[in-house]
Parts: structure tokens; sequence; C-alpha cells
């Protein structure tokens, strides 16, 4: 497998031997994850017509957690293989080669070109406007949904994770789904077109993924399709957050516009404010973004303004001093108050 690689300067080498001319170094990350187990990893490198080799001896701890993450990831294949649906046309029984995913019904095919089950085609990824984006996902599992996972799979469930992102290590009968193919995804989709069949999973959760998809009530309502009835989902998405794209961010929303997401076709537990989502993150994370976007003197004397100070202060006539006219365009988008779109009808 290639790996890309950045050079980087070693000031510790040069000032040992001033006497060399190059004394850059180079470095190079691989997730074991990707890689089928195996006891020794040969590493070659190659600069120009030079190559160097070495062989590296893997630990029986990390050799044991590889065969997990191998025999996980191929539990989760099997399964999403039975309970696969075409997401084009909604139909089942899809003949399922290493080289392409083709539905019998519609013809549509899906090329097999990473390690996840790939299941967007063009016109879905279009219909997404998926990007390719440098940004990575890895939020961690809440506590909420830890619970959710462990009480689901403890009787034999399985759980969607939608929008999984990149986890650190496998979950037992988690299916991970995601746009981006990260060692730990399963299956590459999108959420308006989840490619399983009606009531397949036993529960879901979807966290900080819903403000970053296109059209969410549809996804909301492929993430019912697809939980058997009486299942559970737990969904978190931001409602006081600043633009954070992946790598688009379409909607915050309220608890009620979060709610109304699955009006009408699902019991409501609950809609609370969990502990990671805490007011003073909001607060913060404003605040900060704000004193980032200002130049330095009016940084300096904004972040010397007290809260009180701030909660008192005429807003509009503050629009004038520096403090205000000094927040860059680039800065005022994705933390602003308000947005104004002016178009002409096609």
């Amino acid at each position: 497998m290639a790996i890309a690689h950045e050079s980087y300067e070693r000031p510790d080498v040069r000032d040992a031997m001033p006497q060399f001319p190059f004394t850059s170094g180079l470095t190079a990350i691989a997730d074991l994850r990707a890689l089928p187990p195996s006891r020794t990893l040969d590493i070659i490198v190659s600069i120009n017509q030079d190559r160097e080799r070495h062989r590296v001896e893997v630990s029986d701890a990390l050799h044991d957690r590889w065969l997990d993450e191998a025999a996980k990831r191929a539990a989760n294949r099997a399964f999403c293989k039975i309970h696969l649906r075409c997401p084009a046309c909604g139909a089942t029984g899809l003949e399922i080669t290493s080289a392409a995913v083709t539905c019998k019904a519609c013809r549509v095919a899906f090329p097999q070109r990473g390690h996840a089950l790939d299941m967007i085609s063009v016109p879905l990824a279009i219909e997404a406007n998926l990007a390719i984006t440098a940004n990575v996902s890895a939020n961690p599992y809440t506590p909420a949904a830890l619970a959710l996972i462990d009480r689901v799979t403890a009787r034999g469930g399985v759980v969607l994770d939608c929008g999984a992102g990149s986890r650190p290590q496998r979950t037992a009968s988690v299916i991970n789904v995601e746009i981006v193919d990260y060692p730990s995804t399963d299956v590459l989709a999108i959420g308006e077109a989840l490619p399983f069949a009606d009531h397949t999973f036993d529960a879901a959760v979807s966290l900080a993924v819903l403000e970053h998809v296109r059209d969410p009530f549809k996804c909301a309502q492929e993430l019912l399709r697809v939980v058997k009835p009486g299942g559970e989902l737990l969904i978190d998405v931001p409602f006081l957050q600043p633009v954070h794209g992946f790598p688009h961010h379409y909607y915050n929303m309220t608890a009620q516009g979060l709610t109304n997401l699955f009006a009408g076709r699902a019991e409501v537990l609950s809609c609370t404010v969990p502990p990671h989502g805490h007011p003073i993150f909001a607060v913060q994370w404003l605040l900060r973004d704000y004193l980032a976007g200002l130049p330095r003197d009016a940084a300096t004397t904004f972040g010397a303004m007290t809260v009180d100070e701030l909660v008192a202060l005429n807003a509009a006539a503050f629009l004038g001093d520096p403090r205000a006219q000094g927040l860059s365009q680039e800065t005022q988008s994705p933390i602003a108050c308000l947005n104004t779109l002016h178009i002409q009808r096609l």
C-alpha cells in the first residue's frame, strides 16, 4: 500500500551534523486497520531511485486488536450484504461482486473501489452535494449513545451509526455509515438514501450529522424507515454553534425544529440539553471566533470587556466601534445573528 508522505526539517540533525547539506526528515501516517492482520510489517521507503527496506515486528496486543477489528469488519459486511437495498430505486436482492454492487431491477451499478461497501452513485453524490474534503469527522460517542448501544447489542440487536465519522475502534454490532471511506466505515451512503431494507436495525444513532445534510427531513424519514417498529433513535443536532463545515453546514435546529423532523412517525421520549450541549460551549465558541476575527488592537480591548459590559452595551450603537467594524466578513458569516438572502427567480 502506497502512503503519501511529508517532509519536515530536523534542526537537531542539522546542529549535530552541520557538514551535511540535507537534514530533512520524512513522516507518513498509516492506519493499520486498513491492512490485513500480520505479525510483521515490511516498510519500504522510496526516494527517487533509492529504496530502503525495514521489517517491523507487530506486538501481540496490536495484532490481537487488529484481528478483532478484522473480525468485526467481516461480520458487519456480511450483515450489510444481506440487508442492502438499492438507494436509487429501493429494490432488494442486489448482485454483489468484488468489483461492483448492481441492482437487478434498475441496473444501476455501484463500483467498489475502497474498503467499505460503496453505495453512492454519481447522481446521489450530486443530490447530496458531496465534495472532497480534508476535514475529518471524529466525534466520540456520548454517554447516552453508549448506553443505547450497550442496551441494544446486549440483547443481540444491531445499531446503525449514521454519519459515524472516524471511529478509533469498532463496536460490535454497530454498522458505521459515512460519506468518507475511513478505516472504520462499513458502508458509504448518503443519509437521504440509506441503502438498507425497511426495518433492518434495532436502533440508530446520528451524532452531529443532520446539520450537514442537505435534506434533513428526508434523512430523518430514512432513519425511521430502516429502524424496526419500537426501535430507538438518538439524534444530536447543534442549535447555537458557529458554522463548522464537513464540508458543508446547512442547518442548526431548535428543540422544536429537531422534534419536528420526526413529527407524526415517532414518539418523543425526551428532548433535552446534554452536558456536551451546555450553553457555555456556545458562549465560549462564539466569543473565541469573534476575537480571532478582530485586528490585534481591537481584539485586546474587546477581550478586556467584562460580561456585564457586553450585556449592557447598546449593540446598535456599538456597530460603529472598531471592535465591531473591524470584524472581518469571513468571521461574521459563521457566527452571524442573521443572514439575508437576495435572489432572482429563474
